[in-house]
C-alpha cells in the first residue's frame, strides 16, 4: 500500500511541473488590479449596475451550461488563441464550447474525465436556488481591460452555506485569476485549477480541500486571489508584500523594529537570504538570515534584526527587500521592493479603543456572550474604552430597538453574524470571546489624536460640544461619528433571555456614514457642535420589521441615561483613530440636592457610574450608599477621575442616596435601584 501511494504521488507531481501554466497567490487583499469596485450583493439584492445574467440559477437537480458567450478582447489560453466560453452551474468555465456532458456537482480533483480540456474549474459550488446566478461583466479599457464572470450567491454544500467566487480574464497579460469573494461558513472546501487535457492540469494547493480565505464582507477589501501564468515558474522569487510598520510612529518610543511581509513565488523553499532596509537616501542596512525555512507560494513576516533609530520628528521613506535568496540572484527584480512613507512625530496620545457589538434579543447565543463582555468591562477603569450596542434585525423577527442606522454600520463592517464586535473596526470576532489580553492590546496601541467632549441634556434635546486635537498631522478619509446611547434599557425583552441591554445605540447626530472632517494638523484643534431632539412620545415597536420612525416617535426609555459617543475613523481602512464618551455638564436635577453630579443608569440593577464637576479635582474622593433612613449600607474611595463606578448589585431595590466628598465639599444624589 504505502509502494502504490508513493507511485500516486509521484504521478500528481510530474503533471503539475509539466504543465504550461503556474499560479502565484495573490500579495495583497482586494481584487486583481483593483478595477473591480463593485460591491458583491447577489441579484436582486443590490448588485451593481452593467451586470448581464448568463444563467438564470436554480438547477439543484442536476448541473447545466450557460449560453456560449464572446470574450471582448484578444485571448490566448495556454497559448492558443480562444474566442469564446461557456459556464456550467457547477463551477467550470469552458473554452471547449462544443462539449456536452455538465460536469457533475462537487469538489473534483484534477485531471478529471468529466472535465472538458481547456477549462478553468471553481468546484463545490452549486446552483440550488433562484438566486444564485452567474453574471458578467468587463471593467477597464483596452489594453487593459478584465472580463468578469461571477458566481453570485452561489451555494456549496447546501442552500444556507453561500459563497462567492469570479473567474477572472485579463487582456494582453492572458492571465487568469480565480477571486475568493465571500463565504459564509469558513470550514467548507473547495478545489481550484486549470485542466489542460485528460493528463494536465493544476490545481491550487490545497485542492480539493482549498478553504475560503474571504469573509460575508461584501466589498472588495477582504478578497483572495490565484492568478494563472502562462509560462515557466522561476525557481527563485522572492516578492515584497508590505512593510508593517504604522504610518505614524511616536518618536518617545524609537528604536522601532522594522517589520516586513515577504512572499516566495519561486518553486525552491527560501531557506536563506538577506534582509535589507533603507532609510531616504541613506546607507542599506543588511542582515543575513540563515535559518529560514518559506515553503513556495508561502507570505511569512520578517523583522530586520537591526533597529531604527530616526534622529528627530520626520516623514523617512522607508524600503525593504530581500537579496542572495539562497546565495543565488532573484529571477524576477520588479517585485523585490517595497516602499512606505512613515511620519515620525514628537508625541502621542492616549488610545481609548471603541467596542461597538451587534447583538439582539432574539439571538440566543447573544445573550452569554452579551454577559461576558460585560463581565469584562466591569472591570476595566470606566474611561479606557468607549462601547456601543447596535440591536440587529435578526435573527427572526430582530430587536425592536433596531433603527435603519444601526443597519448602516452593519453594512459598513459587513456584519452577516450576532453576536458580533468590532474593536477600532479591526477585530471581528464573537463578542464573547474577548479577553483582557486582547483589549489590553488595542488600548496599547498609540494614537495620534485626542479627543474630548461635554454634553447636556434638556428635556428630550441632546447637545455637544466636541474637541479634535491632533498630535500629527493625519490623512486619509477620516470621519467623525457622534452617536447617542442609552445606558440601559428593559422594554426590548424578546426571547433570548436578557432582561437588561447595556449601552444601546439610539441615534446618530452626525450622518450614519460620519461627517467628513479634513485639515487634521498637529496642534490645530477643531471644535463642533451638535444638537438633536427626540420628536413625540415614547414608542415600543413590534419587531425590528417595523422600526421606530424618529420623525414622529422615539424609543428612549429614560433621558437621565443618554449618553454621547464620540469617533474618528477611517472610513477606507476602518480603522477607528479615536473614541470618547463625552462628559456630562449642565444636567438638571431635584432642586433638594446638589446639581454637582451625574448618575446613570437611574434606575438601575447592578452598577452605577457617577460624573461631575467634584469628581475633577486632585487626590482622592470617598463615597457612601446610604438607604433612605440615611445608614450607610456601602463606602469607599478611589483616585479622582471624571467617572468612578460603584457596584450596587448586592442592595436590595429600593431608593438610595449616594454622597460623594473630598476634602472640600460633600455631594449627594438620588438614585433607584430595581
Amino acid at each position: 500500500m504505502r509502494k502504490l501511494y508513493f507511485f500516486c504521488a509521484c504521478v500528481a507531481t510530474s503533471i503539475v511541473l509539466n504543465a504550461q501554466y503556474y499560479y502565484v497567490i495573490g500579495l495583497q487583499k482586494g481584487n486583481p488590479g483593483n478595477l473591480n469596485t463593485d460591491l458583491e450583493y447577489p441579484v436582486g439584492g443590490g448588485l451593481a449596475t452593467g451586470w448581464t445574467i448568463i444563467h438564470d440559477g436554480n438547477a439543484p437537480s442536476a448541473p447545466q451550461w450557460s449560453s456560449i458567450r464572446a470574450i471582448p478582447f484578444t485571448f490566448s489560453f495556454n497559448g492558443t488563441p480562444v474566442t469564446h466560453y461557456k459556464v456550467s452551474t457547477s463551477g467550470i468555465l469552458t473554452f471547449d464550447t462544443s462539449a456536452i456532458s455538465v460536469p457533475a456537482y462537487g469538489r473534483l480533483t484534477l485531471p478529471h474525465s468529466g472535465v472538458p480540456d481547456n477549462s478553468v474549474c471553481i468546484t463545490g459550488i452549486s446552483s440550488l436556488e433562484a438566486n444564485d446566478k452567474i453574471v458578467t461583466k468587463t471593467f477597464g479599457s483596452a489594453p487593459n481591460r478584465q472580463h468578469w464572470i461571477f458566481f453570485s450567491s452561489y451555494s456549496n454544500t447546501a442552500a444556507s452555506n453561500w459563497t462567492y467566487w469570479s473567474i477572472v480574464l485579463e487582456e494582453t497579460t492572458n492571465r487568469i485569476y480565480v477571486v475568493d469573494q465571500r463565504n459564509v461558513n469558513p470550514s467548507v472546501q473547495f478545489s481550484v485549477g486549470l485542466q489542460i487535457n485528460s493528463t494536465t492540469a493544476i490545481m491550487v494547493a490545497p485542492s480539493p480541500n482549498l478553504l475560503s480565505k474571504a469573509t460575508t464582507n461584501p466589498s472588495p477589501e477582504d478578497n483572495e486571489y490565484y492568478t494563472f501564468i502562462y509560462g515557466t515558474q522561476p525557481s527563485i522569487d522572492a516578492a515584497g508584500v508590505s512593510i508593517n510598520n504604522a504610518d505614524i510612529l511616536a518618536l518617545p518610543q524609537a528604536p522601532f523594529t522594522l517589520s516586513a511581509q515577504f512572499a516566495n513565488l519561486g518553486t525552491s523553499t527560501i531557506t536563506k537570504a538577506t534582509v535589507n532596509y533603507r532609510i531616504n537616501n541613506n546607507p542599506v542596512v543588511s542582515a543575513t538570515l540563515s535559518n529560514l525555512n518559506i515553503s513556495s507560494q508561502t507570505i511569512v513576516t520578517i523583522n530586520h534584526p537591526t533597529p531604527w533609530n530616526p534622529g528627530s520628528p520626520a516623514n523617512y521613506t522607508v524600503k525593504m527587500w530581500l537579496s542572495g535568496i539562497n546565495d543565488q540572484s532573484d529571477q524576477n527584480n520588479a517585485n523585490d521592493t517595497i516602499t512606505k512613507v512613515i511620519n515620525v512625530v514628537p508625541a502621542i496620545a492616549q488610545r481609548r479603543p471603541l467596542m461597538e457589538v451587534f447583538s439582539s434579543s432574539t439571538c440566543a447565543p447573544c445573550a452569554p456572550a452579551n454577559a461576558s463582555f460585560k463581565a469584562l468591562m466591569d472591570q476595566q477603569p470606566a474611561n479606557h474604552f468607549t462601547i456601543i450596542k447596535y440591536q440587529m434585525s435578526w435573527p427572526g423577527t430582530g430587536d425592536p430597538y433596531y433603527t435603519q442606522e444601526a443597519g448602516d454600520r452593519r453594512t459598513f463592517y459587513g456584519v452577516n453574524s450576532v453576536p458580533r464586535m468590532q474593536i477600532d473596526g479591526g477585530w471581528d470576532q464573537h463578542a464573547g470571546l474577548a479577553t483582557q489580553a486582547i483589549i489590553d492590546q488595542f488600548r496599547a496601541v498609540p494614537s495620534f489624536v485626542n479627543l474630548s467632549a461635554t454634553s447636556n441634556i434638556a428635556g428630550q434635546t441632546v447637545n455637544a460640544q466636541i474637541a479634535v486635537q491632533p498630535v500629527a498631522d493625519i490623512t486619509g478619509n477620516v470621519r467623525l461619528f457622534v452617536a447617542i446611547k442609552e445606558t440601559q434599557t428593559t422594554q426590548n425583552v424578546k426571547t433570548n433571555g436578557e432582561t437588561v441591554f447595556y449601552d444601546i445605540f439610539k441615534k446618530f447626530m452626525t450622518p450614519s456614514a460620519g461627517q467628513v472632517i479634513s485639515n487634521l494638523n498637529a496642534g490645530t484643534t477643531q471644535n463642533f457642535t451638535f444638537s438633536y431632539t427626540f420628536n413625540g412620545t415614547y414608542i415600543l415597536p413590534p419587531n425590528a420589521t417595523q422600526p421606530v420612525n424618529h420623525a414622529t416617535n422615539h424609543t428612549v426609555e429614560n433621558f437621565n441615561n443618554l449618553r454621547v459617543v464620540v469617533w474618528l475613523q477611517n472610513t477606507s481602512t476602518k480603522q477607528v483613530l479615536q473614541s470618547t464618551q463625552a462628559t456630562i455638564s449642565g444636567v438638571g436635577v431635584d432642586e433638594h440636592e446638589n446639581s454637582l453630579l451625574y448618575i446613570y443608569p437611574n434606575p438601575t440593577r447592578d452598577k452605577i457610574s457617577i460624573e461631575g464637576n467634584l469628581l475633577n479635582t486632585s487626590g482622592r474622593i470617598t463615597w457612601k450608599i446610604l438607604n433612605i433612613n440615611g445608614q450607610v449600607v456601602l463606602s469607599g474611595a478611589e483616585p479622582t477621575d471624571n467617572r468612578i463606578q460603584i457596584d450596587v448589585d448586592v442592595l436590595p431595590s429600593g431608593m438610595y442616596i449616594v454622597e460623594i466628598s473630598d476634602d472640600k465639599e460633600i455631594v449627594r444624589k438620588k438614585f433607584q435601584k430595581i
